[in-house]
């Protein structure tokens, strides 16, 4: 990081970062010839980009513990399965298209896809308990609704009710009232207004929050053994999540770098052996309204000669500049 400060690369290089699905080093590890290539079959396809994923380090470390997974976590990998199954959707060729179908997920892992929705909800269908447990939860919340319309529209509450609205206090709906609510209420106080007015919770409301309470504790408890058995099938497959989490990366540098490229008009370069620097048309990224360099680096040494401010410094930055973001196939 200091070294893109001192080649003023930093804000450049954080626009590329934000190309990936994942925070990473900008690295890419391996042959850098076999990463050149895959990158430029790549450029020749339209694709979705990866949704973004969170690092899970952690996560593997924890499966390999025989320990259990939350569900959001759980959706990290399935987000990774599902766009695995996309890309393979495409009609890739060449070196990609062998390097996808290499990657065979296991039927009993491509099962778990299945259990969420698109915004990581666990799908009801997933459990016959979650199923009923669920609709009796739709249930109770629409009799806390009709039982609460009933009371604001009592002709014998009425003179009592300071507004006709359901004040949310304490996470409970309460309604609103005057003093003397109780001849014709039972209810319980539960706070009170900066006019001397009382947040009430009727009795009969109570009753179906509690009953609510109890079906959510219900919803929990199967949630955790649903999760405890995605775990233990991950725990069986980790080498398998494990190396599929890697080559989500892998594939997140390729595509990071080709949508990065398409989105500014760059070039990607693959730096050769030859001991030469040779730029054509190269323009540092920090400067507006720039001259291109055309610049040949072929001998032991390159003199560079000018007046003060006349752009020795940016010049030698560029020519550094542009061999450290070849280095990393950074276009």
């Amino acid at each position: 990081m200091e070294l893109e400060r001192k080649l003023d690369l930093s804000e450049f290089l954080d626009q590329f970062r934000s190309f990936f699905a994942r925070e990473k080093p900008i690295a890419l590890e391996g042959d850098i010839k076999i990463h050149f290539n895959f990158i430029l079959e790549l450029q020749n396809y339209q694709f979705a980009p990866p949704p973004p994923v969170k690092n899970l380090s952690l996560q593997l470390a924890h499966l390999q513990k025989q320990g259990v997974l939350k569900l959001d976590e759980i959706f990290e990998f399935v987000k990774i399965l599902r766009y695995f199954s996309y890309l393979k959707s495409l009609n890739f060729e060449g070196k990609l298209k062998e390097w996808l179908d290499s990657i065979k997920i296991p039927s009993e892992i491509e099962e778990v896809k299945e259990f969420f929705d698109e915004k990581g909800k666990l799908k009801s269908n997933v459990d016959e308990r979650l199923e009923a447990l669920e609709k009796a939860l739709k249930i109770n919340k629409s009799q806390i609704k009709q039982k609460l319309h009933t009371l604001l529209n009592s002709k014998k509450l009425s003179p009592y009710l300071v507004d006709r609205q359901i004040h949310y206090l304490n996470n409970e709906e309460a309604l609103l009232v005057r003093g003397g609510f109780n001849a014709f209420l039972k209810a319980t106080i539960i706070g009170r207004s900066s006019g001397g007015f009382f947040y009430v919770v009727p009795q009969e409301i109570k009753k179906l929050k509690e009953k609510e309470a109890d079906i959510l504790t219900q919803i929990e408890e199967v949630y955790y053994q649903i999760q405890k058995k995605i775990s233990s099938l991950f725990f069986k497959w980790v080498k398998f999540l494990n190396f599929l989490n890697k080559a989500f990366d892998r594939f997140d540098h390729y595509q990071a770098r080709v949508n990065f490229a398409r989105a500014f008009n760059l070039n990607l370069l693959l730096p050769t052996n030859d001991k030469k620097i040779i730029l054509k048309e190269f323009i540092h990224p920090a400067l507006e309204n720039p001259k291109p360099i055309n610049l040949e680096f072929s001998k032991k040494v390159l003199l560079i000669t000018g007046v003060n401010a006349g752009g020795k410094t940016m010049l030698l930055k560029s020519i550094l500049s542009a061999v450290y973001l070849a280095k990393y196939l950074i276009p």
